[in-house]
């Protein structure tokens, strides 16, 4: 009864996101309906259950054109060790996945190792172990940026690659934005910390390709 009871609020509030998407759904009886649910309780206003919802609709939420432009311009990643920063339930190429939703995790089929964790402490990887890290539609929501930055170099190899891609951000998740710099803000953020940085757009998407030249301060 208790499983068929969770299976079915599941359902419910599934369909209740879909419609959210077009502003057809009652927030009140969706926040009482995410109570039922395990992994969505206190949506939206906590963060995990905010972004365990955001996992499932990712779909709906980016248009498979720009799905496919985002895999185009990783795919020269792919033959090295890729550690996925907020990689939620998808990952473009095959990565270790970093998260804070074990939930999101379970999800993400294109890891090769999951990892739990919270993207505004000390990242628990060796120094140098990464050949390369990504992070697509993240910084917006990161509070402590440029500490982030500086783990990202400490745990990329000499000459290492990072890829940050961002791009507008819808209404419904401009509630969990923590800041909203535009491109060329970032691209000074990037090389602030050390960061040798090639920046271009694509389809409204920026692409910061970010070399590690130097070694982390850390």
């Amino acid at each position: 009864m208790g499983l068929d009871f969770e299976i079915d609020s599941e359902t419910d509030f599934f369909n209740g996101l879909i419609e959210l998407q077009y502003g057809q759904e009652d927030l009140i009886e969706m926040k009482k309906l995410a109570q039922k649910v395990s992994w969505a309780k206190g949506w939206p206003v906590d963060n995990i259950a905010f972004w365990n919802a955001e996992a499932f609709m990712w779909q709906q939420k980016i248009e498979k054109e720009k799905r496919e432009l985002i895999r185009r311009e990783l795919v020269f990643l792919e033959s090295g060790n890729n550690l996925d920063l907020g990689c939620g339930s998808y990952s473009y190429i095959k990565s270790v996945g970093f998260d804070f939703s074990e939930k999101m995790l379970k999800f993400n089929d294109n890891c090769s190792e999951k990892v739990v964790g919270n993207l505004e402490e000390k990242l628990p990887f060796d120094n140098f172990r990464f050949d390369s890290v990504t992070a697509v539609f993240v910084f917006n929501y990161v509070n402590n940026y440029e500490f982030l930055l500086l783990e990202v170099k400490r745990i990329l190899k000499q000459n290492g690659d990072f890829v940050m891609v961002l791009g507008n951000v819808n209404d419904w998740q401009k509630q969990k934005e923590v800041n909203s710099f535009d491109f060329v803000e970032w691209e000074k953020v990037l090389k602030k910390v050390g960061f040798n940085v090639e920046f271009y757009e694509k389809e409204g998407l920026g692409f910061f390709r970010c070399i590690n030249m130097l070694k982390s301060r850390n």
